[in-house]
């Protein structure tokens, strides 16, 4: 049985774990080692504890049968103002040891519920061409719409987005 529900800020410490972990598995070897040993849970909480206090941005945590937080989705309005893709998936995560188990697709299918009513039927995101995990994107019928470079530790990365310009594309 999938657990999903909101996100609280109580929430900040367990999402920022998950967070830096995936960080840790899935961009070994893509970002540098010591860039990756750097980061830092508390500073993760900080940020996480601001993110979840700010209305716009939707948040959903995914739980073990323990209730430890071992995924989360986050998104809300489309950053840049992007006149066709409204809403935006910020990041999705779920721990090494719990993927493969539908828990990305169910965190994304809540927040697509939650961006509907808020009334953004069209959905983007940005993932790094690198990123193993980004055919989870093409599973759910995302499509190339722009590419950018982006500076993380002094070093140059290409990212894509995908898009979905009606969200009756993905499985809803």
């Amino acid at each position: 049985m999938v657990n999903i529900r909101i996100a609280q800020v109580k929430d900040a410490a367990g999402i920022a774990r998950v967070h830096v972990d995936c960080w840790r598995t899935t961009y070994k070897g893509i970002f540098p080692d010591d860039l990756l040993a750097n980061l830092s849970y508390k500073r993760r909480e900080q940020s996480w504890q601001h993110i979840l206090n700010d209305p716009a941005q939707l948040t959903f945590v995914t739980e073990d049968e323990t209730g430890k937080i071992v995924g989360f989705a986050n998104g809300g309005p489309e950053r840049k103002g992007d006149p066709i893709f409204r809403g935006e998936l910020y990041a999705i995560y779920v721990l090494q040891e719990a993927q493969r188990q539908g828990l990305g697709r169910h965190l994304t299918k809540e927040l697509v519920k939650q961006l509907r009513e808020r009334q953004f039927f069209s959905l983007m995101l940005w993932v790094l061409v690198d990123n193993p995990s980004r055919r989870f994107y093409e599973t759910l019928g995302g499509q190339i719409i722009k590419q950018r470079q982006i500076k993380i530790g002094g070093s140059s990365y290409e990212e894509l987005a995908y898009g979905w310009k009606d969200f009756s594309q993905l499985w809803l």
